[in-house]
């Protein structure tokens, strides 16, 4: 359709278009859809300019590597629901994951509470979340006929319309509802959030001002949910089936375990720096299924020329980040999961690929800047999991394992198709270690 695409399976050539060349390659397509399903807010989608760095900027205040501390109870809390779900009802692992981590980040964004059950914003920001596939570039015919959305919705053949408009409304209630409830909220219970912190900005700015700094304000808490629970979910969605298909991997992290943070008490992030191997599992488990395999698409913002090619100006950019964090000549066996390869004399090996630096995308202008606090909810959900429980394969009917082969779903986000995996605990003393911490944690609350 007269459209230009680059395709990049290479990891240097990827680096040298979005990292060396940033200026050229740093901006967004134009997608239709994105306005369509109300995402126009979205800092990920945003084409690079003054706005976008207005909200990168108003996003970056609370997210670099020193303001991540300040999240650690709430992770620590979410880590601990995780547990205490997963050993009353280990069937529902794939809710209760969502649940967890949706809980800690409300809690920190907007400095709200999660219901157990049947969570109304829980509802509304699922029903959002399910629209991001249509904002693959090129992914609905909208994208090359974009006069098609102008077609009534009343029109026989036009559900698809209909559903993008729900889909809008829902995206636009993502953004808006949590602020809206944590502004009315009294000052010191969300105190500790990040639109508490916005908040407190904005009530000292000029109120000339005021209302546009507090729509910037509104598009960067929301995108802390936005961005982060379905690529955190699906991240550790896949950690089930990779311990259950390799369960040498739960014997060293449980020798590494035992031996730093003992029977008593859980992991906490004061023990991060001397669990490498539990940090190596946190790298192989982004590299192993990856949650974005295609990474955002870029565009070309002015004609380029590498090695003898010519790109043109509005060329779309697409990195198979796939491709590169399973090239069996940078990660041996890549389909294996294998947390060793990134160790060395029982530390962390520098000379190997961290696949970090792919993963959460090229260049200082896109590369993700949420990178840390994911970084850190990974770490502490997967060594509290580790801890605790045993994952094994599923069984069938008659208590035989039943070998699984998940396969990754399609998809801007992509998921495994099966978790199925048998979780219990490893021991009487991890079961009364998580029974203790969730009666605590009732006590508290």
């Amino acid at each position: 359709m007269g459209r230009s695409i680059l395709l990049v399976n290479d990891a240097k050539i990827a680096s040298d278009l979005l990292d060396k060349r940033s200026t050229v390659n740093s901006s967004r397509p134009t997608l239709t859809a994105v306005e369509l399903v109300g995402w126009e807010w979205s800092l990920v989608f945003m084409p690079y300019g003054q706005w976008w760095r207005r909200h990168r900027r108003a996003f970056w205040q609370h997210f670099h590597p020193g303001a991540i501390p300040a999240y650690r109870d709430v992770l620590e809390q979410g880590a601990h629901r995780l547990l205490s779900r997963l050993l009353t009802t280990p069937g529902k692992l794939e809710e209760h994951l969502r649940y967890a981590l949706g809980v800690a980040i409300c809690k920190a964004a907007h400095g709200l509470d999660i219901a157990e059950q049947n969570d109304a914003r829980m509802e509304i920001f699922e029903r959002a979340l399910r629209s991001v596939d249509v904002l693959v570039d090129g992914a609905t015919v909208l994208e090359f006929f974009p006069f098609l959305t102008a077609i009534p919705t009343w029109l026989p053949g036009t559900s698809f319309l209909r559903r993008l408009a729900e889909d809008r409304k829902n995206a636009h209630m993502l953004r808006e509802l949590p602020w809206i409830q944590a502004k009315e909220m009294d000052n010191g219970s969300s105190s500790r959030s990040i639109a508490s912190a916005m908040m407190d900005k904005i009530a000292r700015l000029d109120p000339a001002n005021a209302a546009e700094e507090e729509g910037v304000a509104m598009s960067a808490a929301g995108m802390a949910y936005a961005a982060g629970l379905d690529t955190q979910y699906a991240a550790l969605q896949s950690l089930f089936p990779a311990l259950s298909l390799h369960p040498e991997v739960q014997e060293n992290a449980r020798a590494e375990l035992d031996s730093v943070v003992g029977p008593d008490r859980l992991p906490t992030f004061e023990d991060r720096d001397a669990l490498p191997y539990v940090n190596a599992v946190v790298k192989e488990l982004l590299r192993w299924h990856n949650a974005t395999p295609l990474g955002v698409a870029r565009c070309s913002v002015a004609d380029d020329e590498y090695n003898g090619y010519y790109i043109p100006a509005d060329t779309t950019i697409v990195v198979n980040v796939w491709s590169i964090v399973h090239d069996p000549e940078r990660y041996a066996e890549p389909d294996r999961f294998m947390p060793e390869r990134y160790l060395k004399d029982g530390k962390l090996d520098c000379d190997v690929t961290d696949p970090n630096g792919v993963i959460f995308g090229f260049g200082r202008r896109r590369i993700c800047p949420g990178r840390y606090f994911a970084d850190a909810t990974l770490f502490i959900f997967v060594a509290c999991v580790l801890h605790v429980f045993d994952i094994t394969p599923p069984l069938n009917e008659n208590k035989h394992p039943i070998h699984i082969k998940p396969q990754a779903t399609d998809g801007i986000i992509s998921y495994l198709d099966d978790t199925r995996c048998t979780i219990k605990p490893r021991s009487a003393t991890a079961e009364g270690l998580i029974r203790r911490t969730s009666s605590n944690m009732r006590a508290s609350a």
